[in-house]
């Protein structure tokens, strides 16, 4: 069963090699970090996303068991780790479980790698990685004078953010009984104590340089970090020392801004049907881009309730059959979101910071989003700026290149064009006299307006075959006008007219 957001805590205290001494504070740190997490008025994660691992004996069932927790985690994924850390002879990081040796290592520890693994191969949009051990640097920065051993490589992948207690030897005070690891203990105070003149939610980037003033005035080892700028701006606690003293929650300017640079810094893919194919329904948030270029406009923010991908394929079926328009130009990119989503991420409250910025998304609320409005809405005049009026449908758009000629009724016609059309075809359910009219297809390329000319024939001027500047309809009336027709089908008459539209003034 997936989920949102999973936090993993691992503490070792104790260890079966001599070499390896006890860490009683290891412990102490652990559950005071399950605490701060849990806090209502902090962390304010929930007690059933929190899994503690204490003590593990065996190096491949912490392995296992992260690696599963983090296949089913697509918001936030939190590993903290508390404990020995150990070098490999190739030089890699190594977190030590209950029965690691000390001269093996790689072969009875928990290898960074695997971790590594388990970060890669998640979904979850956010991940964090906190490691209070010994050599826990490597972790980002890799030996010295080593390209091969970067080991948090892995923080180039999008969303990763690894904090980590030393580069070599990590501290803990003389008196382990009832004390926190010397790292753990002040980034906790920290948060704990909030940071005046800090954001009423504290960011990851707020909390850092507070904990490294910190830990460098009592001259312990200085910390280290690594992350994109988008995964450093997420709110790991609340501020209480902000000085407006509101809840926990996010305000909705700041719970927008954070949900959009999230959103924006996400990797970009065309839009294409293969790409849909490969995109799993879940529901969350999208932008629709407009360009060739590495900076191409944002032309419309969504959201999908259910699924992201049925809504995106909506779009690039809408695109495909439109004049002036150009599908390689199109990309898209998305963040999943199980959650409410009108709070986390409005549509109005993210088109308009995008207007505050000077970037409002040409085609929300200009009709692109919209389906089939119905037969009601048919004779409304719309604005010159409405997506329909800009891109019109594209009536020589094919239906096949190449067939064999075909007899049908004009029913089994109709209900073909329906489905393979990229756009609304509307039509008269008389099934007595569609399905009584019999038409034949010629061999060869089938474009739309031919289709359509086909079916007007067959039917008679009885008929008429409206096409919109969004659709087409096909019903048992004569001489209708629409506002925003730009052919009509009657017979054997087919007649172009010039729509009429409301024009917008600046």
């Amino acid at each position: 069963m997936e989920s949102d957001d999973t936090a993993v805590l691992i503490g070792v205290s104790r260890y079966q090699d001599p070499s390896l001494p006890d860490v009683p504070a290891a412990l102490n740190s652990l559950h005071a970090m399950h605490r701060l997490l849990t806090d209502p008025d902090l962390g304010g994660w929930s007690e059933e996303r929190v899994f503690v691992l204490e003590d593990p004996v065996g190096a491949a069932e912490s392995a296992l068991r992260l690696h599963r927790l983090a296949e089913e985690t697509t918001g936030t994924l939190l590993l903290y780790f508390v404990g020995h850390g150990t070098v490999t002879r190739t030089g890699e990081l190594c977190l030590a479980t209950g029965d690691t040796q000390i001269r093996y290592p790689d072969l009875t520890g928990l290898e960074y790698d695997k971790v590594r693994g388990a970060l890669l191969e998640s979904p979850a949009q956010v991940k964090l990685a906190i490691l209070d051990c010994c050599y826990a640097g490597r972790a980002i920065r890799g030996l010295a004078g080593s390209e091969k051993d970067h080991l948090a490589e892995v923080t180039d992948i999008h969303g990763v953010y690894t904090l980590t207690a030393a580069d070599r030897t990590a501290h803990v005070p003389p008196d382990q009984t009832a004390a926190c690891t010397s790292f753990t203990g002040v980034f906790l105070d920290v948060v704990r104590e909030g940071i005046p003149g800090a954001p009423r939610v504290l960011a990851l980037s707020d909390i850092y340089p507070e904990l490294k003033r910190a830990l460098k005035t009592r001259g312990l080892p200085e910390p280290n970090q690594r992350g994109t700028d988008t995964v450093k701006a997420y709110p790991f606690s609340r501020n209480v020392a902000y000085a407006g003293g509101e809840g926990f929650r996010l305000v909705p300017q700041e719970r927008v801004d954070f949900f959009f640079k999230i959103l924006a810094a996400q990797p970009r893919h065309a839009l294409t049907a293969v790409n849909l194919e490969n995109l799993s329904d879940w529901p969350g948030v999208y932008l629709l881009h407009q360009g060739r270029n590495d900076a191409p406009e944002i032309v419309y923010v969504g959201k999908g309730d259910r699924s992201i991908a049925a809504r995106l394929r909506d779009h690039l079926r809408k695109i495909d059959g439109r004049c002036h328009l150009d599908l390689d130009e199109f990309s898209f990119n998305y963040l999943k979101l199980d959650d409410d989503l009108d709070y986390v991420a409005p549509e109005r409250l993210m088109i308009s910071r995008l207007h505050d910025q000077g970037l409002s998304p040409a085609w929300n609320h200009n009709g692109f989003g919209n389906r089939d409005s119905g037969r009601m809405r048919d004779t409304i005049r719309i604005d010159s700026g409405n997506f329909d009026a800009l891109y019109p449908i594209d009536l020589t758009r094919p239906l096949r290149t190449d067939g064999p000629a075909l007899d049908l009724t004009a029913h089994e016609l109709a209900l073909h064009l329906k489905t393979e059309l990229p756009y609304v075809f509307r039509f008269e359910h008389r099934r007595d006299a569609l399905d009584s009219t019999r038409l034949t297809v010629p061999e060869g390329p089938l474009p739309a307006d031919r289709a359509f000319r086909l079916l007007a024939a067959a039917l008679g001027d009885q008929w008429q075959i409206s096409a919109l500047m969004g659709r087409v309809l096909m019903y048992l009336e004569q001489r209708r006008r629409y506002p925003s027709a730009v052919r009509y089908y009657a017979g054997e008459e087919v007649s172009d007219v010039i729509p009429d539209c409301h024009t917008l003034t600046p």
